[in-house]
């Protein structure tokens, strides 16, 4: 049984985490909506990597009933980016598929290919955050269901937060 780490106690060994929008932010308070617009989470069942820190650890407090969030490993890392990972270059979204763009955009802090990025997503380093931003939120499908009936999506997702 894992619990939830305090808001300023960091987990031990994980510095990745991913949070997914599971929640509609109709009418909430201001900072609870810059909170979500910071990490890009505009959208419902929209994902995106954070470095864990004090500070994002802080953020996922704060927007906690909106956001799911836990570890990812390498494997699963590597098959989102290569599945659903996407680029905004110049405001235009564009498949991860070349890594000419790749070198071109991220070659400045040593990340030539998709093997590289995925590396610098799954062991964060110092340039995680520019590498962060290069990629868009990951658009994540669901079970048609569980977006229909709320009490199903939690029994399948169990309870949301970390």
């Amino acid at each position: 049984l894992s619990l939830k780490p305090h808001a300023l106690e960091l987990p031990d060994k994980h510095s990745l985490a991913f949070v997914v929008c599971i929640q509609r932010i109709n009418g909430v308070s201001s900072l609870v909506q810059k909170t979500i617009a910071r990490l890009r989470l505009k959208k419902i069942f929209s994902g995106v990597f954070v470095r864990v820190t004090p500070q994002s650890l802080k953020l996922l407090r704060m927007v906690e009933p909106y956001v799911t969030w836990g570890f990812p490993n390498l494997k699963s890392v590597r098959e989102l980016i290569l599945k659903r990972g996407q680029a905004k270059v110049k405001s235009k979204t564009i498949p991860l598929t070349d890594n000419t763009v790749i070198e071109e955009h991220l070659g400045r802090f040593g990340v030539i290919c998709l093997e590289d990025l995925i590396h610098e997503i799954a062991f964060p380093g110092k340039h995680f955050q520019e590498i962060s931003w290069f990629l868009r939120p990951f658009q994540l499908s669901v079970a048609h269901h569980a977006t229909k009936n709320k009490v199903g999506l939690l029994k399948e997702t169990d309870s949301p937060g970390y």
